[in-house]
């Protein structure tokens, strides 16, 4: 292959030059942008549950209480007995799980939200910590003390120090924490230990009227795994609860994202590669007009002496390079692009159960849910896959029409001249 030729040859006809990078550009770029913004989605979809430390939150489906008295538990959630939980904690690929209580409480001058929790645990809502605002947060062994949400102390008026009522009992609050910190998923307008919350729900009325309730119940399992078994494990947890089971996963938040999300989750690859297939029928349509502009040119190499194969080799050469500039400036137009997605957001809704909030009060039931930015990056992977795949089309494409090319004879080109 002569390069000098090459340039000469890519340089003097601007034109188809330009159409094939171009078709070839935006082939690629389109690969890569479709894949990079399928991944950002992902990413963004798993935030919820990775903000408490998390990737399955367990539940099982309850029951609606006989009277919204007192303490009661929400009816996305029952109680999960020990034996269950200590079940849950030796399945294989299971790394730390945190146990809570969620329940709400009715009372004559108001209705709260309120979550028991383990402050100690490195997973759920026990992260709160990095949220705290004022006074401190739930320590080991607290009893008859609370945390408020920051939101809920603004309306409520409530300080550091100050007297609040849950199941009938006066709890002081001893921190303000801003929960939005540690995502929507299992938000409360209080927070206290797990031991005084189970002592709420085992002795609540309107609990043990629905529930076999035991004292080291929990109704909310946050639980962390080596992601490649994810999968399989919150499948053995839906075993161990039984048919109303309610597994939450990166995957539950998917599926909210819509049918847009969907659509580029499950055909993102075909379309990038339909689009990479589109990029090389330019590039063919473009090099193969441009052949019969060089026929009397092949007519001559062979007249003067150059052997098929030399043909071959210099017009195979020409389209390589002519794909490899087109792929390199698809790569480029497509980090504009990722880099201009990066300013844009995606809100996830969050699943009803894991912040329950009745249906009955005024307003309705609270949809929760979390604003994301995009954080759209272009992977290696990606990128060398879809050189790869750009430039495997780039050599099928140079080897037809530089065969073609080669079966031009020089008698025949001259004939027509």
């Amino acid at each position: 292959m002569n390069p000098a030729y090459v340039l000469a040859e890519l340089t003097r006809r601007p034109a188809r030059t330009m159409a094939g990078l171009l078709s070839v550009a935006v082939g690629v770029a389109l690969f890569i942008t479709l894949l990079a913004y399928a991944n950002a989605y992902r990413q963004a979809a798993r935030f919820p549950l990775t903000e408490i430390g998390a990737n399955i939150v367990a539940q099982r489906q309850g029951t609606v209480p006989k009277a919204f008295q007192g303490v009661v538990l929400p009816h996305s959630t029952a109680p999960i007995h020990r034996h269950e939980i200590e079940t849950i904690q030796t399945l294989p690929g299971v790394q730390a799980l945190a146990e809570a209580i969620f329940f709400w409480d009715f009372e004559h001058d108001g209705f709260l939200v309120g979550l028991g929790l383990d402050p100690s645990t490195a997973v759920g809502p026990g992260r709160l910590r990095a949220g705290l605002r004022a006074g401190r947060f739930l320590e080991a062994g607290d009893r008859g003390v609370a945390v408020a949400d920051a939101s809920y102390a603004a309306q409520k008026h409530l300080g550091v120090g100050d007297a609040v009522t849950i199941a009938g009992e006066p709890i002081r609050l001893v921190g303000i924490v801003d929960t939005s910190r540690a995502g929507p998923v299992a938000n409360a307008n209080l927070y206290v230990s797990l031991t005084d919350a189970r002592a709420f729900a085992s002795a609540a009325p309107n609990v043990r009227a629905v529930f076999d309730v035991r004292p080291d119940d929990a109704d909310i399992l946050f639980v962390r795994t080596d992601p490649s078994h994810a999968p399989s494990v919150s499948e053995q947890i839906r075993q161990v609860l039984g048919s109303k089971a309610i597994m939450t996963t990166p995957r539950s938040f998917e599926e909210v994202l819509g049918a847009t999300f969907d659509l580029i989750d499950r055909f993102g690859l075909l379309v990038g590669l339909a689009g990479v297939m589109i990029a090389m029928a330019g590039l063919l349509r473009a090099v193969a007009a441009g052949l019969w502009e060089r026929r009397r040119d092949i007519g001559l190499m062979r007249a003067v002496g150059w052997r098929r194969r030399d043909v071959v080799t210099q017009l195979a050469g020409e389209t390589l390079v002519l794909t490899g500039l087109g792929e390199l400036a698809g790569l480029a137009l497509a980090g504009v692009v990722t880099w201009g997605l990066r300013f844009s957001q995606v809100t996830i809704p969050v699943p009803w159960e894991l912040t329950p909030t009745p249906h009955f009060l005024p307003g309705g039931a609270m949809q929760a849910a979390v604003t994301v930015p995009l954080q759209v990056r272009i992977s290696p992977n990606v990128a060398v896959t879809s050189l790869a795949v750009g430039l495997l089309g780039g050599i099928l494409v140079s080897l037809w029409v530089a065969r073609r090319a080669a079966n031009i004879k020089s008698a025949e080109v001259w004939r027509s001249e």
